[in-house]
C-alpha cells in the first residue's frame, strides 16, 4: 500500500509562490464578469433546450438518454457558477468587495447556499485548514494514523 508523503516538502511556500507569474495573482473585474455572464448564458440555454427533451416528434427513448446528458451538462455548468460564487466569497472576483459580494450572493442565492453566514465559515475553516482542534469542515489524520502505526474508531 503506499503511504502518503510526511516529508517537509523540498520548497518553502514564498518559494512557491514567486515560481507563478506576478499576473496570475491580479484580479480582472472583466474577465470575472465575463465568465460569469457566459456561464448564466450557458444556464439559461440549456434549460431552454430541455424544454424540448420530451418533445413528441422525438423517439420514446430520447428523454431516457437526453436527461441525464442535460443533468451533467448543467451540473457542470452550475458546478462552474459555483466556483465563481465560491472566489467571491474569497474577495477574488474584484478588486470591489462591494461588486463581489453582490454577484456572490445573486449566485449563492440562485444555488440556495446563504453567501455571508457562509463566506464567514469558509474564511474560518481557511484560517484552520488542517488544524486538528479549530478545522471545521476537515480534521485530518494524525501522523500514527497516516504511517498506520495507531488506528481510529467511530462512535
Amino acid at each position: 500500500m503506499q503511504r502518503l508523503p510526511t516529508d517537509t516538502p523540498p520548497f518553502t511556500i514564498g518559494e512557491l509562490k514567486a515560481a507563478i507569474p506576478a499576473h496570475c495573482f491580479e484580479r480582472s473585474t472583466l474577465t470575472s464578469l465575463r465568465y460569469t455572464v457566459v456561464d448564466l448564458a450557458v444556464a439559461a440555454v440549456l434549460y431552454l433546450a430541455s424544454q424540448y427533451i420530451s418533445h413528441p416528434a422525438l423517439p420514446w427513448f430520447a428523454p431516457y438518454v437526453l436527461w441525464p446528458l442535460y443533468w451533467v451538462a448543467q451540473g457542470c455548468v452550475c458546478t462552474g457558477l459555483w466556483v465563481i460564487a465560491h472566489e467571491c466569497g474569497h474577495r477574488a472576483f474584484s478588486d470591489s468587495v462591494v461588486l463581489g459580494d453582490a454577484v456572490g450572493l445573486v449566485l449563492h442565492s440562485a444555488l440556495l447556499v446563504p453567501y455571508h453566514a457562509w463566506r464567514i465559515s469558509h474564511g474560518k475553516h481557511h484560517r484552520s485548514t488542517n488544524d486538528m482542534d479549530r478545522d471545521e469542515v476537515f480534521v485530518p489524520y494524525t501522523r500514527s494514523e497516516v504511517m498506520g502505526t495507531t488506528t481510529t474508531t467511530s462512535s
